[in-house]
């Protein structure tokens, strides 16, 4: 297969694994790891397929608050924006992030090929600490004691339902648990005040948020230090905390820039300290083993699969405003079923329980009037057990 083809094939399949919840760039890497492709096509497939991947899942997270992992704690601030008609320029801010991430952090590359090795060995016997101290000043972040004590029990209700997960035989439980946790308990709190979606605005992008995609490069290269479940949804969370911003459009930038430039480096942590932060890269490392000569085909095929991803989101985009008529409780409701069912078939009964379960953990925070992040600790807690485990 042509490299140009294999581009193209893995735009294509990231682009619905992007734009379809339940169908992840893991998935993707499954199936076509089962086919006859050669090793080397194959390799460029999957990067095109997870660079599409992650500009693509910004459709449903900002127009339908449905979030995939990697860009999960967008789905609110995104979703906000498309209420108030500005869900066109809140894309526009995660598609330029993502695109000026990724080709920041590939120039970045071969400084991570060299730093990775140098801190891995110091923060991987510490990680149980790191991550404790980080979900400490994210509970603190409340600042009056009545709500810190509220997050804590949030946190460790949602910490107990990830270490349960973890156990429980259910297929990519991260799917059911997050859908529960951020999109039906969201849209179960609309229904009573649900509005229409709004005329979708088109307007020049300000570059304020230049800064936040700068820090959002640090912190993805950070990302692939640590060996927790999702990552860039930890760093994302923790990131936002040591700079806060009210603005939801410079959070967007903190998210996509983490989301991209993470898996930029994830190619460098593959082969600088052999570890797959990246499902889909370790199961590409199983058929064709990463080495350094075949980063800059790699890379240059993330990059290019992106930069085409990007042209065609923001031509999708265009047509959002058929949302609008719609009536967002029926549009909700749908949502809610097809999140139903596609838990069913992709986790079976086990995930639907998970499922059922999160969406109300997932109503606590708002009812209870502390920020949502604090039901990260289903990741955040399990990371710790692994990393004292390990």
């Amino acid at each position: 297969m042509h490299p140009l083809a294999a581009v193209l094939a893995g735009l294509l399949l990231g682009a619905f694994s992007g734009l379809v919840p339940g169908i992840h760039s893991n998935t993707v890497a499954s199936v076509l790891a089962t086919m006859p492709i050669a090793p080397d096509a194959f390799a460029v497939v999957v990067a095109a397929v997870l660079a599409a991947h992650i500009v693509f899942s910004f459709f449903p997270a900002i127009f339908l608050s449905i979030p995939d992992e990697t860009v999960v704690v967008s789905v609110l601030p995104g979703h906000r924006l498309a209420l108030e008609g500005r869900g066109r320029e809140a894309l526009a801010v995660c598609a330029s992030s993502a695109m000026i991430a990724s080709g920041a952090s590939a120039v970045l590359l071969p400084a991570a090929l060299a730093i990775l090795p140098a801190i891995y060995p110091a923060i991987e016997p510490n990680m149980a600490l790191v991550l404790a101290c980080a979900s400490l000043f994210l509970l603190a972040s409340e600042r009056q004691v009545r709500k810190i004590m509220l997050a804590g029990f949030v946190f460790a209700l949602s910490g107990a339902l990830g270490l349960a997960s973890m156990r429980a035989p259910i297929n990519d439980p991260l799917f059911p648990a997050f859908c529960g946790l951020f999109a039906a308990s969201g849209i179960l709190l609309s229904f009573a005040s649900a509005q229409p979606l709004p005329s979708q605005k088109s307007q020049k992008t300000k570059l304020d948020f230049l800064p936040y995609v700068a820090a959002g490069v640090l912190f993805g290269m950070l990302s692939d230090l640590l060996p927790g479940i999702a990552a860039p949804a930890q760093i994302a969370v923790f990131a936002s905390l040591l700079l806060p911003t009210e603005e939801p459009r410079k959070f967007l930038a903190l998210v996509a820039a983490i989301a991209a430039s993470h898996a930029v480096f994830a190619f460098g942590a593959l082969v600088s300290i052999g570890k797959a932060r990246e499902g889909a890269l370790a199961i590409m490392n199983e058929i064709k083993p990463v080495l350094a000569p075949d980063l800059p085909v790699l890379i240059g095929a993330f990059l290019l699969s992106l930069g085409i991803s990007v042209f065609l989101l923001m031509r999708l985009a265009k047509h959002a405003n058929r949302l609008q008529s719609l009536d967002m409780r029926v549009l909700n409701f749908g949502i809610l079923s097809y999140l139903t069912c596609a838990v069913a078939i992709v986790s079976g009964a086990g995930g639907l329980l998970l499922f059922a379960t999160s969406t109300a953990v997932g109503l606590l925070p708002p009812l209870l009037g502390i920020r949502r992040t604090h039901v990260m600790g289903l990741i955040i807690v399990p990371a710790i057990a692994l990393s004292l485990a390990g």
